[in-house]
């Protein structure tokens, strides 16, 4: 096997598989990645047996073959060679000479025969998104995903097809049992779906498709048997989908509320962000007070001190007292894109909704602390 590839095309497709090959896992080989040379292109492979990351690449093929290779000693070859070029060509006994007329590496490459197969995945149904508008989905919804082994089927975003209004919508959801995130997208065009019931996404799976979306972009999504699909131009994703039923999340959501809160995002982001100075793991709530035309903010650290602050809000409702982590509030809004937040509240002890005027079909549940 022997190519000649522009430094940057194989960069960006490296980078992209790092946070695959870069897992710990019983299969050595799972830390290399596979490049296959044939027919005038180069075929990049890597999986760690969860996820699977398949591109392909144009690339001046000198002789077709196939080598596994050390995946970040690869990279880091790659990022700092000094010329646009890079030229890889295989040796005797799998060793993998790498070169430009200054400089040159050889290392040892591993039998591509070993690699694990891939799923079968074509001939699946995919539909067409904009890259910009799941990447928001994702970066709205991931932050709620529960970091907690034992509760597998917490550990993902949902994903489900639905009807909202007469028109075919997907969704996605995340909760980790003290707040919710949900965000639904109208489908447009072809609704090339298939999908009779709502899959679980690992977080580690939605975390590599963040890496291969680019703004403005076509990618296409879906599902097969346990996994799911998603392509853009020449790259490919394929994940596999955590087994297990997400929770009712619809009954988590408040169907009524006493009162509504309006603010701007920025006067109360950077209230949230001073009130977490003197917060703790052991003491993380924040008491809010809320009247109609103020609200006032209270955090109390017996190992550290106390704050408190008043802002100007719009409240329609009787005066509530109710306490928060204000970290939820915090990693929604950085999220957000609206300038005026939306907050309803029912009581102390019920979980308020939080919206944003620039932000539709999105909104996140956060549940209350004790006082």
């Amino acid at each position: 096997m022997e190519f000649k590839i522009n430094k940057q095309t194989i960069l960006q497709a490296l980078t992209k598989i790092q946070g695959i090959t870069g897992k710990k896992t019983n299969i050595a080989i799972t830390s290399s990645v596979l490049l296959t040379a044939k027919q005038g292109l180069l075929y990049i492979t890597a999986t760690d047996l969860e996820m699977a990351f398949h591109g392909t690449y144009e690339a001046e093929i000198i002789k077709d073959g196939a080598v596994a290779i050390p995946s970040r000693k690869f990279f880091e070859i790659v990022k700092d060679f000094p010329d646009e070029k890079v030229i890889v060509k295989e040796l005797e006994n799998k060793w993998i000479h790498i070169a430009d007329k200054n400089v040159e590496y050889s290392i040892v490459g591993i039998e591509p025969d070993d690699f694990p197969e891939l799923p079968a995945v074509d001939g699946v149904e995919l539909l067409n998104m904009d890259s910009e508008t799941f990447k928001n989905m994702i970066e709205k919804t991931v932050i709620a995903v529960l970091s907690d082994e034992g509760r597998a089927h917490l550990a993902g975003v949902f994903f489900e097809k639905g009807v909202e209004d007469d028109k075919e919508i997907i969704r996605m959801v995340s909760t980790d049992g003290h707040r919710l995130s949900k965000i639904e997208q109208p489908i447009e065009g072809k609704k090339n779906l298939s999908l009779k019931e709502g899959v679980i996404i690992p977080k580690s799976g939605i975390v590599e498709i963040l890496r291969i979306l680019e703004s403005g972009k076509t990618i296409h999504i879906g599902c097969k048997d346990n996994n799911f699909i998603v392509e853009k131009d020449n790259e490919k994703l394929i994940i596999r989908l955590i087994e297990g039923e997400f929770p009712d999340y619809q009954l988590v959501i408040p169907k009524k509320n006493k009162g509504e809160l309006r603010v701007k995002k920025g006067i109360f982001l950077m209230m949230l962000k001073r009130m977490s100075i003197l917060s703790s793991d052991k003491y993380r709530s924040v008491r809010f007070k809320i009247e109609k035309e103020k609200m006032e903010t209270i955090t109390m650290n017996p190992e550290i001190g106390e704050s408190k602050e008043v802002i100007d809000v719009d409240y329609t409702g009787d005066p509530i007292e109710i306490a928060f982590n204000p970290r939820y509030f915090v990693d929604v809004l950085n999220t957000m894109e609206s300038h005026d937040i939306i907050i309803k509240l029912h009581d102390e002890a019920t979980p308020c909704i939080l919206e944003g005027d620039m932000d539709p079909y999105f909104l996140s549940v956060i549940m209350p602390m004790r006082i």
